[in-house]
């Protein structure tokens, strides 16, 4: 993991450090969509996250060097109990997230053929980390008295895929870029919404799943050039 972690880095460098001719950057939102062996380990389960990224142009070629961070939520539940606090009869409420955090280095061939639009490969490198958290309230607006990690992983993901970067206007530095990538992970514990269970005495039970992400994500982007 250290070393995907170093390739990563020394890419993001890279880029930064070569002859220039366009930087682009932005935020995107991707629909995560199970796929393959992985769909029938989490059904219906989306996998929706948000990215930002950075391209750089090395000078008089098409191709771009950058990364992409991006945070996604993929699973959310909420469990009431009268059994966390011994002595009371207070009813408390269990929330539990299902987060993961990424960050790639990107290549991308994106050539200019002077129409407007910018059809475009890319791949990317890096590293996932998926995590779990729970806290507990008293009610939603209180402050949680409790809160921990209970699951999380460190994997590689690589990236395959391509799109389209559309000018808004003539001329402008403003895009809109429609992307579908397809996302491939090394195998990592995780938990899905539907993996925490309650005995009727308040002991949660969790089913941890050990798996490899399969996503299929299709994206709406919005890039400005700078």
């Amino acid at each position: 993991m250290k070393t995907i972690l170093s390739l990563v880095l020394l890419l993001l460098s890279f880029s930064f450090s070569v002859q220039a001719q366009e930087t682009l950057g932005g935020i995107r939102i991707n629909a995560g969509l199970p796929t393959a062996d992985f769909r029938s380990e989490v059904d219906s389960q989306w996998f929706p996250s948000l990215n930002l990224g950075v391209l750089q142009q090395l000078a008089n070629t098409p191709i771009y060097l950058g990364g992409e961070f991006g945070y996604m939520l993929y699973g959310t539940a909420v469990h009431r109990s009268r059994e966390v606090v011994n002595g009371t009869d207070q009813r408390f409420r269990i929330r539990r997230n299902n987060n993961a955090i990424h960050l790639s280095g990107v290549v991308r061939v994106m050539p200019d053929f002077g129409i407007g639009v910018r059809p475009f490969v890319e791949g990317q490198l890096g590293a996932i980390h998926t995590y779990t958290r729970s806290k507990v309230r008293e009610n939603r607006l209180a402050e949680p008295f409790v809160s921990g990690t209970e699951v999380y992983d460190w994997a590689h993901m690589y990236q395959l895929g391509g799109g389209l970067m559309i000018p808004l206007e003539k001329d402008g530095d403003t895009f809109l870029e429609l992307r579908v990538n397809y996302m491939q992970t090394g195998i990592m514990d995780f938990l899905t919404s539907r993996d925490a269970s309650y005995d009727n005495q308040g002991t949660v039970t969790l089913n941890t799943r050990n798996a490899a992400f399969q996503l299929l994500s299709p994206s709406l982007a919005v890039k400005f050039r700078f």
